[in-house]
């Protein structure tokens, strides 16, 4: 039987803030397996997304991710063998630029196929997040960089206005961060009902 985590969160760091919009009326979950922090090698991460999304069918949704640079030939060959829509753009400014795919997926094998073929990628800790609606752009953003100097980076953006939820996978590929404001996924039990019968979920508040 399955076993993870669901903790409800509150939406503290600058980077959330940058990540999404409309923050005083977001939910934030971090979600994860149990199992996974004494197990460096387990997938059980992309079995949970699988679990999640494909128990009550969440298609479409999109997932956007951030691979190294020169994948863009190999990764574009894998997409196109298995039916797979995407764009690939290149985001930065000048002459730093970054790939960046967005790809559609509609069924759960397409699901299963991208996590394995993609997954490491976020386990790199290169940014890799799933939206149910198509609302990812990338923006400008105006910080501080090494000895205090300001430094324009070019940081990924949800549009969180009406009824939108971004998964962002964490650290080492460990988890995830879910944000919503849609009202079926706004509590832990509701949430929980997204999992096959017989999934163990636990909480910090039990």
């Amino acid at each position: 039987m399955s076993k993870f985590y669901i903790n409800h969160e509150t939406i503290g760091s600058d980077g959330e803030m940058l990540l999404c919009d409309n923050v005083q009326n977001l939910v934030k979950f971090d979600m994860g397996p149990l199992e996974s922090a004494n197990d460096p090698n387990s997938d059980s991460t992309c079995e949970m997304l699988v679990e999640f999304i494909c128990t009550k069918a969440l298609f479409p949704l999109y997932l956007t991710f951030e691979p190294f640079s020169g994948m863009e030939e190999d990764l574009e060959r894998l997409f196109k063998g298995k039916n797979i829509g995407y764009i690939l753009r290149f985001e930065g400014l000048k002459n730093k630029r970054f790939p960046v795919f967005k790809l559609t997926i509609e069924n759960p094998s397409s699901l299963t196929f991208l996590l394995q073929e993609t997954f490491w990628i976020a386990t790199c800790n290169n940014f890799y997040a799933f939206s149910f609606t198509d609302n990812i752009v990338y923006k400008p953003v105006i910080g501080k960089g090494w000895f205090g100097r300001e430094k324009t980076w070019i940081w990924p953006h949800f549009d969180m206005n009406g009824s939108s939820t971004v998964i962002e996978i964490w650290h080492d590929g460990d988890g995830f961060n879910l944000y919503t404001t849609e009202p079926r996924f706004s509590t832990i039990e509701k949430l929980a009902s997204y999992f096959p019968v017989g999934t163990s979920i636990v909480n910090n508040e039990d």
